[in-house]
């Protein structure tokens, strides 16, 4: 069993900072929801963090092709094997909540998600749901995004993997939160899940609620009433992107 120095856990544990980089606590970040699941959101008050499995991207906790080589090169195809199957059993462990880092809302987010709804909060607000447990790695931290095919992706922690994707995915400047499940032994993991969820207080966690720029004002009061009826108190506004310039 390799035993590290105090000094080497030290450095480990920066280099670790270094990849995960978070935004400042005070930092404005966005999750941007459809609106089904806008409403689980505002009658659950729970933040649900989606199975790495599940996601559309195939890349999600993969390595990248430069890390892979780097495997097989030092430590032969047995090792190689033996990531491969971490890999896919950790993608079954590992779940994510995904926001969009920046001051103000994003055109190019709206574009994606449509008619949906934005709520704004503090990297603190959310960070501080990921508690301590036992039985689960929690980390939080920025996306890096790099060319999986010629930089290589850290794979010295389980978690690492899934804060880098390809540079494909740049735009979404993204800050994830990671609940991945952890044991010593395989056979004591639990089943996975479809996913895992955080309790929130949405009138204090978060810092308002924004509706689609394109919204039906129809649809907007509606929500907006809805809103009120779950007892949230926060600023509920529509989006002004589309609003005309005053002369």
């Amino acid at each position: 069993m390799l035993i590290m120095t105090p000094d080497e856990v030290k450095t480990m544990l920066e280099q670790r900072q270094a990849i995960l980089n978070p935004p400042e606590p005070d930092s404005f970040i966005w999750r941007y929801f459809p609106l089904d699941k806008f409403l689980s959101l505002l009658t659950s008050s729970q933040l649900f963090f989606a199975k790495a499995s599940s996601f559309e991207d195939p890349f999600e906790g993969d390595y990248g092709e430069a890390a892979k080589q780097n495997i097989r090169d030092q430590y032969g195809d047995g090792q190689y094997l033996r990531d491969f199957n971490t890999f896919e059993f950790l993608r079954e462990h590992t779940y994510i909540s995904c926001w969009h880092e920046n001051q103000h809302e994003s055109d190019v987010m709206w574009k994606l998600y449509g008619n949906a709804v934005a709520v704004k909060a503090k990297f603190s607000s959310i960070q501080k749901l990921l508690s301590w447990s036992e039985t689960e790695i929690k980390h939080s931290g920025r996306v890096n995004y790099i060319d999986y095919a010629t930089e290589h992706v850290s794979v010295e922690s389980s978690y690492i993997p899934y804060f880098f994707k390809r540079l494909s995915f740049a735009h979404e400047k993204e800050v994830r939160f990671l609940i991945q499940e952890h044991r010593y032994d395989w056979d004591a993991y639990p089943p996975s899940l479809p996913g895992k969820s955080a309790q929130l207080n949405i009138n204090s966690d978060f810092e308002e609620i924004v509706l689609s720029p394109t919204m039906e004002q129809y649809v907007s009061s509606a929500i907006e009433r809805v809103v009120r009826q779950a007892g949230v108190s926060i600023t509920v506004r529509q989006s002004i992107l589309l609003n005309s310039p005053v002369w």
